[in-house]
Protein backbone atom coordinates (compact mmCIF):
# COMPACT_ATOMS: atom_id res chain seq x y z
CA UNK A 1 0.00 0.00 0.00
CA UNK A 2 3.25 2.53 0.45
CA UNK A 3 3.39 2.72 -3.23
CA UNK A 4 -0.79 3.37 -3.51
CA UNK A 5 -0.08 6.71 -0.65
CA UNK A 6 2.74 7.89 -2.72
CA UNK A 7 0.73 7.49 -5.96
CA UNK A 8 -2.34 9.51 -4.30
CA UNK A 9 0.26 12.33 -2.99
CA UNK A 10 1.73 12.82 -5.99
CA UNK A 11 -1.89 12.97 -7.75
CA UNK A 12 -2.46 15.33 -5.17
CA UNK A 13 0.40 17.47 -5.65
CA UNK A 14 -0.16 17.62 -9.66
CA UNK A 15 -3.99 18.90 -8.82
CA UNK A 16 -2.41 21.70 -6.59
CA UNK A 17 0.22 23.04 -9.00
CA UNK A 18 -2.23 22.58 -11.93
CA UNK A 19 -4.54 24.84 -10.30
CA UNK A 20 -1.69 27.59 -8.75
CA UNK A 21 -1.76 26.42 -5.06
CA UNK A 22 1.22 26.29 -2.95
CA UNK A 23 0.17 23.89 -0.37
CA UNK A 24 -3.04 22.43 0.71
CA UNK A 25 -3.66 22.17 4.81
CA UNK A 26 -5.95 18.72 5.47
CA UNK A 27 -7.44 18.25 8.59
CA UNK A 28 -10.30 16.27 7.95
CA UNK A 29 -9.32 12.85 9.49
CA UNK A 30 -10.39 10.47 6.69
CA UNK A 31 -8.28 12.24 4.21
CA UNK A 32 -5.40 12.16 6.41
CA UNK A 33 -5.84 8.81 6.88
CA UNK A 34 -6.44 8.38 2.49
CA UNK A 35 -2.92 10.03 1.74
CA UNK A 36 -1.02 7.99 4.93
CA UNK A 37 -2.88 4.98 5.89
CA UNK A 38 -2.91 6.53 9.04
CA UNK A 39 -6.27 7.15 10.77
CA UNK A 40 -6.61 9.12 14.37
CA UNK A 41 -9.54 10.42 16.01
CA UNK A 42 -7.73 13.57 17.02
CA UNK A 43 -10.90 15.25 19.05
CA UNK A 44 -9.58 18.62 20.02
CA UNK A 45 -6.14 18.15 19.30
CA UNK A 46 -4.17 18.87 16.83
CA UNK A 47 -3.58 16.53 13.67
CA UNK A 48 -2.64 18.30 10.31
CA UNK A 49 -1.10 16.95 7.09
CA UNK A 50 0.56 19.59 4.69
CA UNK A 51 0.92 18.92 1.36
CA UNK A 52 2.92 21.18 -0.81
CA UNK A 53 2.77 21.66 -4.75
CA UNK A 54 6.28 19.88 -4.29
CA UNK A 55 8.60 18.34 -2.21
CA UNK A 56 8.09 16.52 1.07
CA UNK A 57 4.59 16.44 3.00
CA UNK A 58 4.66 16.93 6.72
CA UNK A 59 2.06 15.83 9.13
CA UNK A 60 1.95 17.01 12.69
CA UNK A 61 0.33 15.71 14.96
CA UNK A 62 0.18 15.60 19.31
CA UNK A 63 3.08 13.83 21.13
CA UNK A 64 0.25 11.15 22.38
CA UNK A 65 -0.70 9.88 18.60
CA UNK A 66 1.47 6.76 17.74
CA UNK A 67 1.57 6.19 14.66
CA UNK A 68 4.05 4.87 11.94
CA UNK A 69 4.32 6.55 8.18
CA UNK A 70 6.64 6.29 5.32
CA UNK A 71 9.22 8.11 5.14
CA UNK A 72 7.94 10.97 2.57
CA UNK A 73 6.71 12.37 5.51
CA UNK A 74 8.41 14.80 7.92
CA UNK A 75 6.73 14.80 11.26
CA UNK A 76 6.31 17.64 13.49
CA UNK A 77 5.07 16.75 17.49
CA UNK A 78 3.15 18.86 19.13
CA UNK A 79 1.92 19.20 22.81
CA UNK A 80 -0.80 19.90 24.69
CA UNK A 81 0.24 23.34 25.47
CA UNK A 82 1.42 24.54 22.35
CA UNK A 83 -0.35 27.67 21.41
CA UNK A 84 -0.63 27.23 17.24
CA UNK A 85 0.13 31.30 16.63
CA UNK A 86 3.24 30.28 17.61
CA UNK A 87 3.71 26.96 16.31
CA UNK A 88 2.59 27.68 12.98
CA UNK A 89 5.81 29.82 12.90
CA UNK A 90 7.83 26.82 12.76
CA UNK A 91 5.82 24.50 9.96
CA UNK A 92 7.07 23.93 5.89
CA UNK A 93 5.00 26.71 4.89
CA UNK A 94 5.39 28.89 1.92
CA UNK A 95 5.17 32.34 3.36
CA UNK A 96 3.61 33.96 -0.04
CA UNK A 97 1.38 32.28 -2.24
CA UNK A 98 -2.15 30.34 -2.10
CA UNK A 99 -2.95 28.42 0.74
CA UNK A 100 -5.87 25.75 -0.14
CA UNK A 101 -7.81 24.97 3.15
CA UNK A 102 -10.02 21.95 3.51
CA UNK A 103 -13.68 22.32 4.85
CA UNK A 104 -13.02 20.60 8.58
CA UNK A 105 -10.27 23.12 9.40
CA UNK A 106 -11.53 24.86 12.64
CA UNK A 107 -10.86 28.78 13.20
CA UNK A 108 -8.90 28.50 15.97
CA UNK A 109 -6.64 26.99 13.28
CA UNK A 110 -7.22 28.81 10.08
CA UNK A 111 -7.59 32.68 12.08
CA UNK A 112 -3.55 32.32 13.29
CA UNK A 113 -2.90 31.43 9.89
CA UNK A 114 -4.32 33.89 7.77
CA UNK A 115 -2.86 36.38 10.69
CA UNK A 116 0.85 34.75 10.38
CA UNK A 117 0.80 34.93 6.42
CA UNK A 118 -0.88 38.40 5.67
CA UNK A 119 0.28 38.68 2.12
CA UNK A 120 -1.01 35.18 1.52
CA UNK A 121 -4.05 33.77 -0.28
CA UNK A 122 -6.68 31.69 1.82
CA UNK A 123 -8.99 29.41 -0.53
CA UNK A 124 -11.71 26.14 -0.05
CA UNK A 125 -9.81 23.62 -1.92
CA UNK A 126 -11.04 20.33 -0.22
CA UNK A 127 -13.05 19.68 -4.21
CA UNK A 128 -9.51 18.82 -5.05
CA UNK A 129 -9.62 16.10 -2.43
CA UNK A 130 -12.94 15.14 -2.68
CA UNK A 131 -12.29 14.39 -6.48
CA UNK A 132 -9.42 12.62 -6.22
CA UNK A 133 -11.02 10.11 -3.38
CA UNK A 134 -14.40 9.85 -5.40
CA UNK A 135 -12.35 8.36 -7.98
CA UNK A 136 -12.00 4.37 -6.49
CA UNK A 137 -8.58 2.97 -7.78
CA UNK A 138 -8.86 -0.94 -8.71
CA UNK A 139 -7.62 -1.83 -5.10
CA UNK A 140 -10.33 0.50 -3.35
CA UNK A 141 -13.10 -1.12 -5.60
CA UNK A 142 -12.50 -4.63 -4.55
CA UNK A 143 -12.45 -3.33 -0.71
CA UNK A 144 -16.04 -2.32 -1.65
CA UNK A 145 -17.04 -5.54 -2.85
CA UNK A 146 -15.99 -7.44 0.01
CA UNK A 147 -17.52 -4.92 2.57
CA UNK A 148 -20.82 -5.37 0.56
CA UNK A 149 -20.24 -9.48 -0.32
CA UNK A 150 -20.54 -9.00 4.13
CA UNK A 151 -23.18 -7.07 4.36
CA UNK A 152 -24.99 -9.47 2.00
CA UNK A 153 -24.44 -12.15 4.61
CA UNK A 154 -25.72 -10.32 7.51
CA UNK A 155 -28.59 -9.45 5.47
CA UNK A 156 -29.38 -13.03 4.54
CA UNK A 157 -29.01 -14.13 8.44
CA UNK A 158 -30.83 -10.94 9.78
CA UNK A 159 -33.54 -12.21 7.70
CA UNK A 160 -33.71 -15.93 8.48
CA UNK A 161 -32.13 -16.10 12.17
CA UNK A 162 -33.15 -12.69 13.78
CA UNK A 163 -36.51 -10.49 11.93
CA UNK A 164 -39.43 -13.88 11.90
CA UNK A 165 -39.49 -14.34 15.82
CA UNK A 166 -40.62 -10.78 16.39
CA UNK A 167 -37.85 -8.82 17.99
CA UNK A 168 -38.40 -5.31 19.24
CA UNK A 169 -36.09 -3.18 16.48
CA UNK A 170 -33.24 -2.76 18.98
CA UNK A 171 -32.89 -6.18 19.79
CA UNK A 172 -32.79 -6.63 16.19
CA UNK A 173 -30.02 -4.15 15.89
CA UNK A 174 -27.98 -5.83 18.92
CA UNK A 175 -28.64 -9.08 17.09
CA UNK A 176 -26.78 -7.39 13.62
CA UNK A 177 -23.73 -6.17 15.64
CA UNK A 178 -23.05 -9.82 16.63
CA UNK A 179 -23.78 -11.09 13.05
CA UNK A 180 -21.33 -8.67 11.68
CA UNK A 181 -18.87 -10.43 14.06
CA UNK A 182 -19.56 -13.57 12.74
CA UNK A 183 -19.27 -12.83 8.94
CA UNK A 184 -15.63 -11.48 9.53
CA UNK A 185 -16.79 -7.76 9.19
CA UNK A 186 -13.44 -5.98 11.15
CA UNK A 187 -15.10 -2.72 11.71
CA UNK A 188 -18.17 -3.13 13.12
CA UNK A 189 -21.08 -0.71 11.90
CA UNK A 190 -20.44 1.95 9.57
CA UNK A 191 -23.19 3.91 10.50
CA UNK A 192 -25.86 3.34 13.39
CA UNK A 193 -28.09 0.49 11.69
CA UNK A 194 -31.91 1.42 11.10
CA UNK A 195 -34.58 -0.82 11.34
CA UNK A 196 -38.26 -0.01 11.45
CA UNK A 197 -41.64 -1.37 12.07
CA UNK A 198 -44.81 -0.12 9.97
CA UNK A 199 -45.39 3.65 10.54
CA UNK A 200 -41.71 4.22 11.55
CA UNK A 201 -40.01 3.73 8.30
CA UNK A 202 -41.83 6.55 7.52
CA UNK A 203 -39.11 8.43 8.47
CA UNK A 204 -36.21 7.87 6.38
CA UNK A 205 -33.71 8.34 9.50
CA UNK A 206 -35.85 6.54 11.89
CA UNK A 207 -33.43 5.89 15.24
CA UNK A 208 -34.67 2.40 16.47
CA UNK A 209 -37.05 1.88 19.71
CA UNK A 210 -38.13 -0.58 21.53
CA UNK A 211 -41.46 -1.24 18.83
CA UNK A 212 -41.90 -4.64 17.74
CA UNK A 213 -43.57 -5.64 14.15
CA UNK A 214 -47.26 -6.26 13.50
CA UNK A 215 -48.68 -8.26 11.32
CA UNK A 216 -48.51 -6.86 7.81
CA UNK A 217 -46.30 -4.35 8.94
CA UNK A 218 -43.10 -3.04 6.36
CA UNK A 219 -39.97 -3.60 7.89
CA UNK A 220 -36.92 -1.17 6.54
CA UNK A 221 -33.92 -2.26 7.29
CA UNK A 222 -30.67 0.08 6.51
CA UNK A 223 -27.98 -1.69 7.34
CA UNK A 224 -23.73 -1.31 6.83
CA UNK A 225 -20.25 -2.25 8.13
CA UNK A 226 -17.24 -1.18 7.92
CA UNK A 227 -14.48 -3.80 6.41
CA UNK A 228 -10.42 -3.41 6.12
CA UNK A 229 -11.15 0.47 6.52
CA UNK A 230 -14.56 0.68 3.86
CA UNK A 231 -17.92 0.69 4.29
CA UNK A 232 -21.26 -0.75 2.93
CA UNK A 233 -24.61 0.41 2.84
CA UNK A 234 -27.43 -1.67 1.44
CA UNK A 235 -31.60 -1.26 2.32
CA UNK A 236 -34.39 -4.05 1.96
CA UNK A 237 -37.42 -3.50 2.80
CA UNK A 238 -40.02 -7.04 3.93
CA UNK A 239 -43.42 -7.30 5.16
CA UNK A 240 -44.34 -9.09 8.58
CA UNK A 241 -46.75 -12.11 8.33
CA UNK A 242 -48.27 -10.66 5.29
CA UNK A 243 -48.62 -8.11 2.99
CA UNK A 244 -51.39 -5.53 1.95
CA UNK A 245 -52.23 -4.89 -1.98
CA UNK A 246 -51.21 -1.45 -1.58
CA UNK A 247 -48.08 -2.49 0.09
CA UNK A 248 -47.25 -4.49 -2.96
CA UNK A 249 -48.54 -1.88 -5.29
CA UNK A 250 -45.77 0.29 -3.42
CA UNK A 251 -43.02 -1.83 -3.47
CA UNK A 252 -43.21 -2.70 -6.84
CA UNK A 253 -43.40 0.90 -7.76
CA UNK A 254 -40.42 1.51 -5.75
CA UNK A 255 -38.43 -1.73 -7.34
CA UNK A 256 -38.90 0.03 -10.95
CA UNK A 257 -37.73 3.13 -9.33
CA UNK A 258 -34.43 1.82 -8.65
CA UNK A 259 -33.70 -0.05 -11.76
CA UNK A 260 -34.54 2.59 -13.59
CA UNK A 261 -32.17 4.41 -11.91
CA UNK A 262 -29.57 1.88 -11.57
CA UNK A 263 -30.28 1.54 -15.56
CA UNK A 264 -29.44 5.31 -16.00
CA UNK A 265 -26.00 5.13 -14.87
CA UNK A 266 -23.69 6.03 -17.88
CA UNK A 267 -20.09 7.04 -17.70
CA UNK A 268 -19.23 10.46 -19.28
CA UNK A 269 -23.25 10.52 -20.62
CA UNK A 270 -25.27 10.47 -17.64
CA UNK A 271 -25.44 13.54 -15.15
CA UNK A 272 -25.66 12.45 -11.53
CA UNK A 273 -29.13 14.87 -12.01
CA UNK A 274 -30.25 12.34 -15.00
CA UNK A 275 -30.19 9.23 -12.55
CA UNK A 276 -32.17 10.89 -9.56
CA UNK A 277 -34.86 11.82 -12.38
CA UNK A 278 -34.83 8.23 -13.83
CA UNK A 279 -36.11 7.11 -10.13
CA UNK A 280 -37.62 10.42 -9.68
CA UNK A 281 -40.13 10.65 -12.51
CA UNK A 282 -41.47 6.85 -12.14
CA UNK A 283 -42.68 7.43 -8.68
CA UNK A 284 -44.04 10.72 -9.81
CA UNK A 285 -45.97 9.06 -12.70
CA UNK A 286 -47.96 6.94 -10.47
CA UNK A 287 -48.29 9.98 -8.42
CA UNK A 288 -46.17 9.66 -5.29
CA UNK A 289 -43.57 12.25 -6.05
CA UNK A 290 -44.44 14.15 -2.77
CA UNK A 291 -43.36 10.94 -0.84
CA UNK A 292 -40.37 10.64 -2.35
CA UNK A 293 -38.33 13.10 0.08
CA UNK A 294 -34.84 12.77 -0.02
CA UNK A 295 -32.12 12.50 -2.68
CA UNK A 296 -31.41 9.45 -4.74
CA UNK A 297 -28.04 8.79 -3.22
CA UNK A 298 -24.88 9.39 -1.86
CA UNK A 299 -21.38 8.76 -2.60
CA UNK A 300 -19.29 6.30 -0.26
CA UNK A 301 -15.68 4.54 0.36
CA UNK A 302 -13.51 5.04 3.82
CA UNK A 303 -16.93 7.24 4.94
CA UNK A 304 -20.82 5.96 4.52
CA UNK A 305 -21.59 9.84 3.00
CA UNK A 306 -18.42 11.25 1.28
CA UNK A 307 -18.17 14.04 -1.04
CA UNK A 308 -20.70 13.86 -4.48
CA UNK A 309 -23.92 12.62 -4.11
CA UNK A 310 -27.33 11.64 -6.66
CA UNK A 311 -29.19 14.97 -6.95
CA UNK A 312 -31.36 17.31 -8.84
CA UNK A 313 -28.33 19.58 -7.56
CA UNK A 314 -25.45 17.24 -8.90
CA UNK A 315 -25.49 18.13 -13.18
CA UNK A 316 -21.57 16.67 -13.25
CA UNK A 317 -21.39 13.79 -15.44
CA UNK A 318 -20.67 10.62 -14.28
CA UNK A 319 -16.88 8.96 -14.26
CA UNK A 320 -15.60 5.74 -14.17
CA UNK A 321 -14.51 4.99 -10.33
CA UNK A 322 -17.08 6.54 -8.73
CA UNK A 323 -18.91 4.09 -5.93
CA UNK A 324 -22.77 5.46 -4.78
CA UNK A 325 -25.67 3.99 -3.95
CA UNK A 326 -29.25 4.44 -5.56
CA UNK A 327 -32.05 4.28 -3.03
CA UNK A 328 -35.55 5.52 -4.14
CA UNK A 329 -38.24 5.55 -1.44
CA UNK A 330 -41.57 6.34 -1.02
CA UNK A 331 -42.62 7.05 2.60
CA UNK A 332 -46.63 7.69 3.68
CA UNK A 333 -46.40 9.24 7.08
CA UNK A 334 -48.00 7.68 10.16
CA UNK A 335 -48.70 4.89 7.64
CA UNK A 336 -45.93 2.40 5.70
CA UNK A 337 -43.02 2.95 3.89
CA UNK A 338 -40.54 1.22 1.52
CA UNK A 339 -36.98 1.87 0.03
CA UNK A 340 -34.37 -0.50 -1.62
CA UNK A 341 -31.08 0.65 -1.85
CA UNK A 342 -27.72 -1.19 -3.30
CA UNK A 343 -24.32 0.31 -4.28
CA UNK A 344 -23.30 0.65 -7.61
CA UNK A 345 -19.53 1.43 -8.98
CA UNK A 346 -19.71 2.91 -12.78
CA UNK A 347 -17.72 1.32 -14.74
CA UNK A 348 -16.59 2.51 -18.66
CA UNK A 349 -18.76 -0.78 -19.46
CA UNK A 350 -21.48 -0.41 -17.54
CA UNK A 351 -22.72 0.25 -14.36
CA UNK A 352 -21.34 -3.10 -11.60
CA UNK A 353 -24.27 -3.64 -8.98
CA UNK A 354 -21.83 -4.62 -5.60
CA UNK A 355 -25.00 -5.86 -3.64
CA UNK A 356 -26.36 -9.48 -4.38
CA UNK A 357 -28.68 -9.45 -1.44
CA UNK A 358 -32.47 -10.41 -3.76
CA UNK A 359 -34.78 -7.76 -4.46
CA UNK A 360 -37.82 -9.95 -4.79
CA UNK A 361 -41.06 -8.54 -2.24
CA UNK A 362 -40.36 -11.06 0.47
CA UNK A 363 -42.42 -11.91 3.85
CA UNK A 364 -40.58 -12.64 6.76
CA UNK A 365 -42.51 -15.70 8.64
CA UNK A 366 -43.51 -15.78 11.44
CA UNK A 367 -42.36 -17.75 14.24
CA UNK A 368 -43.38 -18.57 17.54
Amino acid sequence: MASEYRARLRSLQDRLESQHVNQILVTDPYSIYYYTGVLVDPMERLWLLIVPYKGRPCLVANELFRFQVDDIFQVVRTKDQDDFGQLVKRLPLEEVGNFGIDKQMTANYLLPLITTYPLSNFSLASHLVDQQRGIKSAGEQELMRQASALNDQAMARLVEEVLPYGPSEIEACQALEKIYREVGADGGFSFEPIVAYGANGADPHHLSDHSRPQLGDAIVVDIGCRHQGYCSDMTRTFYYGQVSDKDRALYQLTLEAQEAGIAAVKVGQATFQAIDSACRTTIAQAGYGDCFIHRTGHFIGQETHEAGDVSQANTQLVQAGQCFSIEPGIYLEGETAVRIEDLVIAQANGVEVINHYPKELSIIPIQG
